[in-house]
């Protein structure tokens, strides 16, 4: 099991009637990026928060499947997943670019000549996907985009052609 958390600008839904349009947009949008058969990842839910709170205002459940065709590409291990990098115009203290990251298991890989490398089909799939973000999603009234948690907005995106593989802290 894992879970994807995005932060938004744009404001905060109003009702639970646009944080439910918002929410289908989003698992629409990503059901596209999951396997449709071979290793069928589900999307099981959304939980929505209102900016500063850790009290979640909008939850839906959900039973989405994935809904790549896979082809002859072959499934990475659970442990591996695919980088998306989002470019912002924020700069560190140092002068450093601030960049912000997504994860995706459920990631295949080309062939067994080419296992470090993200099946083509799907890549494309990451690359319309994290498109959609930087565009934003829509609530029925506000356009939300991708922003990280101190609100630096996704400005353009980088989606790796590597399989990679996530390291969480003190694990």
């Amino acid at each position: 099991m894992f879970s994807n958390r995005y932060y938004l600008d744009g404001g905060t839904p109003a009702d639970s009637a646009h944080w439910t349009t918002l929410s289908d947009a989003v698992v629409t949008a990503e059901k596209a990026i999951y396997p449709s058969s071979g290793f069928t990842l589900t999307i099981t839910g959304t939980t929505g928060f209102a900016a500063g709170s850790d009290v979640p205002v909008f939850t839906k459940a959900y039973t989405t499947a994935g809904t790549l065709a896979i082809g002859s590409f072959m499934a990475t291990p659970g442990d591996c997943a695919a980088l998306v990098r989002y470019a912002t115009s924020a700069r560190t203290s140092k002068n450093h670019p601030i960049y912000l990251f997504n994860y995706y298991h459920g990631v295949l890989h080309q062939s067994a000549l080419s296992a470090d490398l993200v099946a083509s089909t799907q890549l494309t799939a990451y690359q319309t996907y994290a498109a959609a973000w930087v565009a934003g999603f829509s609530d029925g009234t506000n356009t939300l985009k991708r922003t990280g948690p101190n609100g630096h907005l996704a400005l353009g995106y980088t989606v790796s052609t590597m399989v990679h593989h996530r390291d969480f802290p003190g694990g």
